[in-house]
């Protein structure tokens, strides 16, 4: 990205000043040994001339192994070439700048007495350059006679990072290297404008801001490479001093704002991680805040600024992706890769330049092929962007698909609720046609098919009773919710339905559903809810009437026997007073007084007695625990209880009880409620049903499992009961034998509340020559 051209041009261009101690081999000579040269440099702070260098005196001079980068520095450096020649014969030899990039380079060629023999004046300010030797690099030939010694003398300067390293080599050797050269470079350029041709096409194909922006990255990385070598001043500007000057900070800068937003868009930061955006900005804003100052900070200052700025952002871009790697965001791992063989071609160049590994072309480059490994890789990158994105939309499209089929099964599913609703349903528009009936609205309405509905249209409203107010009410927006409509079959019959209509949208077109319910059923659940009701009122009247009646007869004497003994006191206090008493009138009035004591206490006993019964009617005292229940067991308890420990047992042991369960022993079910149950039967049997010289006196009690039920039959061969005591057996307070305290009526009624409200069953009598009762029950 942008991080790695100003990484280039920080490693290349700035640094600390590398001390003679540092010095290797990187100032060689790869021909013959023959010539020997010495390196010595002089620094100063202001523009001098050839004059007055020479005027140094020796210790003056740094006297080094090698010429290193002595960084961004606003005077010159003078560099003194001691060259020799030792062999016999003529020879020649090219001394090169390995730097390409310099603004003044002044060279100086003086024999071994100080006569000028060449000068050359060269650099990127330099108009109208005449060029000893053809090529980029500052360079020069120098030809030698047998045992020649010559002086050379160059001034270096520029805004740039003063790079002094030099290599002398022979002609050959110089051919071979500038052809690798013009080969790595024709490579690098070829391939960079290959990955911007091929993704152009691509982007403007696909339409895609990240294809966009890698194009516009890979182009200006290419014009700034342009300047970085020196290939753009040598071969596209050579007669454009003025642009050449300022091209690489300006390039540098422009690089900033694509290579800023390629990897925001490339690796969808707003959705992966939206809290880096800012310092997105924030770098994007100070790129575009240096590119404004360059005419007011200078080009020195711009280039010191650049590279500051480059470190920074080049630990921040690094993390960014090391740290969306391990969240596991797509491609982010290859734009880490793509970085870590950047950073890896732009290590290579410094340890070279320092001497830690050997300098040759290829080491030389490595921050160019680092950098078009990168392009490449960002390349696939974007490739794999594509597959992503087109794996995304197959996604989709099957998603799509999906949805599609379940919009359409559930259109399907809908048609078929709509058809076969257990309602009636139908929509019309707002002009009143009708356009959909289902087939449970057609049968309510008596046809055989919704289609005869349809086709008898609005006249379906003259089949309710209350159906144009609907309409009109429905048509004018209005929600109608549950509004009960009589509605007049074919044959003239009535049903009550509940009608709902509403407005609503379909299709781009107002329509109006209408939901029709039928409610006679519930209206005749309603009326016979009210009937019993009703019938429960007249219980409780007939509850309240009973005891009232019941406890008023011992209540009444009662009262009468506590007037009579009030005047019987009246009157023997009278006589004790005018001293009347005597014996005989005094005993008569014990006598009587034990008398109404004896029937007070009597019809206090039938009072409680009474009350007592009258409780046992509620089943909340019972306990009413499941436990199983051994039918058969169950019975001959109750038989034994009226047969053995009652005072009529004798007269009870000519009952024949025969008991018949098919084969069922036990049921789960509330002992307790069986027990009051069969000893209830058993004593309207005894008391009621029996007479008292009836012979054969017979008791059957069948127990079976019918129809999903169990059926409890209770008969016995009595005398029976009227046609109106069965009509009223189970009423409060029915008996045959009224007046006696021990039989109120009822025991029945608790027996049927029993039933109905404990085991949730139904209880009836039975036609039979005696009394039968039937329980049924789940």
């Amino acid at each position: 990205m942008w991080i790695r051209a100003l990484l280039c041009l920080w490693l290349m261009m700035s640094g600390l000043p590398v001390s003679a101690e540092q010095a290797m081999a990187a100032d060689h000579i790869n021909g013959s040994d023959s010539i020997k040269v010495d390196y010595a440099y002089w620094y100063s702070d202001e523009r001098i001339e050839l004059s007055n260098v020479l005027e140094l005196k020796t210790e003056q001079w740094t006297q080094v192994e090698s010429l290193k980068n002595h960084g961004f520095k606003s005077g010159e450096y003078w560099i003194h070439l001691n060259v020799s020649q030792s062999s016999l014969s003529s020879d020649s030899h090219y001394f090169r700048f390995l730097h390409a990039v310099h603004d003044v380079v002044d060279i100086f060629v003086l024999s071994k007495d100080g006569d000028p023999l060449h000068e050359w004046h060269l650099g990127d300010t330099v108009k109208n350059i005449e060029r000893p030797v053809q090529e980029k690099k500052p360079s020069f030939k120098l030809i030698f006679d047998q045992h020649t010694q010559m002086d050379v003398y160059i001034r270096v300067s520029g805004i740039n990072a003063l790079l002094l390293t030099m290599e002398v080599m022979t002609e050959a050797e110089r051919e071979k290297t500038v052809q690798i050269e013009v080969l790595i470079a024709g490579l690098v350029y070829g391939i960079l404008l290959v990955m911007m041709l091929y993704n152009f096409g691509l982007a403007v194909s696909i339409r895609d801001k990240a294809y966009y922006f890698y194009v516009t990255y890979v182009g200006c990385y290419i014009l700034f490479l342009l300047c970085l070598t020196g290939d753009g001043m040598y071969y596209l500007w050579p007669d454009n001093v003025d642009f050449n000057t300022i091209a690489m900070p300006v390039f540098a800068g422009v690089l900033i704002v694509p290579s800023l937003l390629f990897p925001y868009y490339l690796l969808d930061l707003r959705l992966h991680a939206p809290h880096l955006i800012p310092y997105f900005k924030l770098l994007l804003i100070i790129a575009l805040a240096y590119l404004l100052l360059i005419p007011v900070l200078g080009l020195a200052v711009s280039l010191i600024i650049i590279n500051v700025f480059s470190i920074i952002a080049s630990v921040f871009m690094l993390g960014v992706g090391v740290y969306l790697s391990i969240k596991r965001v797509p491609i982010a791992l290859i734009y880490t890769f793509s970085w870590f063989f950047l950073l890896l071609g732009l290590a290579v160049l410094p340890m070279s330049s320092l001497g830690y590994i050997e300098s040759t072309v290829f080491t030389r480059f490595s921050n160019m092929f680092g950098g078009v490994i990168e392009s490449i890789l960002l390349s696939l990158a974007l490739a794999q962007r594509i597959r992503l994105e087109r794996n995304e939309r197959l996604h989709a499209i099957k998603q799509a698909i999906v949805l599609k089929d379940e919009i359409a099964e559930n259109r399907k599913m809908f048609q078929e609720l709509f058809d076969y609703a257990p309602i009636g349903m139908f929509r019309f528009t707002t002009e009143g046609e009708l356009v959909a009936v289902n087939n449970f609205l057609a049968e309510l309405l008596g046809f055989s098919r919704p289609q005869e509905v349809l086709d008898i249209g609005p006249d379906i409203r003259k089949l309710f009773d209350n159906g144009y107010d609907l309409a009109s009410r429905a048509l004018n927006h209005e929600s109608i919710l549950d509004e009960e409509s009589v509605l007049t079959m074919s044959d003239n019959s009535q049903r009550t339905c509940s009608v709902t209509l509403r407005t609503h949208s379909q299709n781009n077109m107002e329509v109006i559903e209408g939901f029709i319910t039928d409610i006679s059923e519930r209206k005749q659940a309603q009326r016979i809810h009210e009937i019993m009701e009703k019938e429960r009122m007249t219980t409780m009247e007939q509850l309240v009437t009973g005891v009232a009646h019941e406890i008023n007869t011992p209540l009444g004497n009662n009262v009468t026997s506590v007037s009579h003994l009030t005047e019987l006191l009246a009157e023997v206090d009278k006589k004790m007073m005018d001293g009347s008493l005597n014996k005989s009138f005094f005993n008569g009035f014990i006598e009587d007084s034990q008398s109404l004591m004896t029937l007070m206490s009597s019809n206090l006993n039938k009072i409680t007695s009474l009350i007592q019964r009258f409780k046992l009617v509620s089943v909340n005292h019972i306990d009413i625990e499941k436990a199983q229940v051994v039918f058969k067991e169950q019975v001959e308890y109750s038989v034994d209880y009226f047969f053995f420990q009652k005072e009529e047992s004798e007269t009870n042991k000519d009952i024949n009880v025969k008991v018949d369960t098919h084969g069922y022993v036990s049921i789960h079910s509330y002992p307790a409620v069986w027990r009051i149950i069969l000893d209830q039967l058993f004593e309207n049997s005894i008391i009621h049903g029996f007479e008292k010289n009836q012979k054969d006196k017979k008791i059957k009690v069948d127990f079976n499992f019918e129809n999903d039920e169990w059926v409890v039959s209770y008969e016995d061969n009595g005398k029976g009961m009227s046609a109106e005591m069965k009509g009223r057996i189970f009423e409060p307070f029915v008996t045959s034998k009224r007046g006696n305290a021990d039989n109120a009526g009822l025991g029945m009624y608790r027996v049927y509340n029993l039933v109905s409200q404990v085991l949730k069953g139904k209880i009836n009598i039975e036609e039979s020559d005696g009394f039968k009762v039937v329980i049924r029950f789940k």
